[in-house]
């Protein structure tokens, strides 16, 4: 049951209640995704021009509701953020495959969709671009927390249960992609859980600077903030190598790298070098001993903490 409350100015918010499961007001969440929308309708502006997406008000409902509420979906997604423990499902119409496989192609012909499964080439260039979507929603949600999503193909054959139980209580958006006369559906859920940490932000209206002005709220989260697991890789890099002799290489061979055991080598996380290394060996296992910053290393452990 939707309900709407309408305030002295003339506004509205929407309450939206299911039996004893309640998502409250969230104007923030609602910025959120429609923040979501217009990044991926940027993205979607490098291939072609004129592609609108219209985001409407976001619903709560339980999971078997919402299975029964699609429309024979073309494709369902699941994402999974790791570090804060819960996934996203993405399902797409047929009218949306074909549209964005289309467009990403460049072909400027689009072909009325159909229910047939993806081939394994429109899987994964629909897929490229479900991911964009979902990217630009972990973009929207940056000035609270830093969220980052991989795809669980694996989880997909389960649908919207991917998320949990029947009675898993999920917020969900529809979205309308538009080219010119083809319009195509996009419905992205996630469970109710996931946005519990962020309730007290979420339920305001986002201030014109963007700064919370709950000091204690503030501190909450700066120190969930720095809690939060990044992903750190060390990198040896080689270069010269052609597109031919990687569509060459077999199991066995044996690549020469042009590079030298002291070559500096580095520490990237987010895809920003932290630091510059050297390879070395200790008790057994490969070390990196760290010899400089990044000049980008301080840049962005102030964007991680906000400060």
């Amino acid at each position: 049951m939707t309900k709407s409350l309408y305030r002295e100015s003339g506004g509205d918010e929407t309450l939206v209640l299911v039996g004893d499961a309640t998502i409250d007001r969230l104007p923030g969440f609602t910025a959120i995704l429609n923040q979501t929308g217009e990044n991926f309708a940027r993205f979607l502006t490098r291939y072609v021009e004129g592609a609108l997406v219209a985001v409407d008000n976001f619903q709560g409902c339980r999971l078997a509701d919402l299975n029964d509420k699609l429309d024979a979906p073309g494709k369902i997604y699941v994402f999974r953020c790791a570090a804060n423990d819960f996934s996203v499902v993405i399902s797409v119409d047929s009218v949306f495959r074909s549209l964005v496989f289309e467009l990403l192609l460049g072909s400027g012909v689009i072909e009325a969709g159909d229910d047939r499964p993806p081939t394994r080439i429109e899987d994964r260039i629909i897929g490229y671009s479900v991911a964009r979507l979902v990217g630009g929603m972990a973009e929207a949600f940056s000035s609270l927390a830093q969220l980052h999503f991989e795809r669980e193909a694996s989880l997909e054959g389960a649908g919207v249960f991917a998320l949990g139980a029947r009675a898993t209580v999920v917020a969900y958006v529809k979205m309308t992609l538009s080219c010119g006369d083809h319009k195509g559906q996009i419905v992205l859920a996630l469970p109710r859980s996931a946005l519990d940490p962020f309730r007290t932000v979420l339920s305001r209206l986002p201030s014109a600077d963007g700064k919370a002005s709950d000091e204690k709220w503030a501190e909450k989260l700066y120190n969930s903030v720095v809690q939060t697991e990044v992903k750190a890789e060390v990198r040896i890099e080689a270069r010269g190598f052609t597109l031919g002799d990687i569509a060459r290489l077999e199991v066995g061979d044996v690549l020469k790298l042009p590079i030298a055991p002291s070559d500096p080598i580095r520490v990237v996380a987010e895809d920003r070098t932290l630091f510059w290394c050297t390879l070395g060996q200790k008790d057994g296992m490969y070390t990196v001993r760290l010899e400089e910053f990044s000049d980008s290393r301080e840049s962005f452990i102030e964007s991680m903490l906000g400060v």
